[in-house]
């Protein structure tokens, strides 16, 4: 017969700072009687609900992270200008929405992709669809003919320098195959 889970078995350390460190920030202040109570808390939340441990995959490379980052600086200021000269010229924007497929299939990667997107001026994800493996976005400036298609290169470059950067082997192989179509 299996016996219980050890009480250290659910005192994972991370997991206790990090819920002592939000008790603190609720609290306003670090005294005596907000750590002990903290710690407590987050002891008793701990050991009453264990969870299984989490494998995101996520892996840290930090050239391709600056790669990313210099990107998304150079395209936040291209798209900028272009929302200012949108915005000056007469008569409302040509918008469109579009759904763009997506080669990742992990929840985190689809999620990091949608933030990127959202955070260039001139786009917006209205939606994600995972069952669909695609993202509903609205477009300001859809004047062009190929913008769907410019939409499109534009996702797909985000998504390969975000799995480039954070991404799993699996989803670093379905971007370099093109997979999600």
């Amino acid at each position: 017969m299996k016996s219980a889970p050890r009480l250290r078995r659910g005192l994972n350390p991370t997991a206790l700072l990090w819920l002592l460190g939000v008790w603190l920030l609720l609290w306003g202040s670090i005294s005596p009687l907000a750590i002990g109570s903290g710690l407590l808390i987050a002891i008793v939340l701990l050991v009453a609900t264990p969870q299984p441990p989490v494998e995101i995959g996520l892996r840290l490379r930090p050239l391709r992270m600056l790669r990313l980052l210099v990107y998304l600086t150079v395209d936040l200021v291209a798209a900028s200008v272009r929302v200012t000269v949108q915005i000056l010229r007469p008569g409302p924007p040509e918008s469109a929405i579009f759904e763009v497929a997506l080669r990742v299939r992990g929840g985190l990667m689809m999620t990091m992709v949608a933030i990127a997107v959202s955070a260039v001026p001139g786009s917006t994800v209205l939606d994600v669809r995972p069952e669909r493996g695609s993202l509903e976005i609205h477009v300001l400036d859809a004047s062009a003919p190929d913008a769907e298609q410019a939409i499109d290169r534009e996702v797909r470059r985000l998504e390969r320098l975000i799995v480039a950067a954070f991404g799993p082997k699996a989803e670093r192989e379905r971007v370099r195959e093109g997979g999600g179509r």
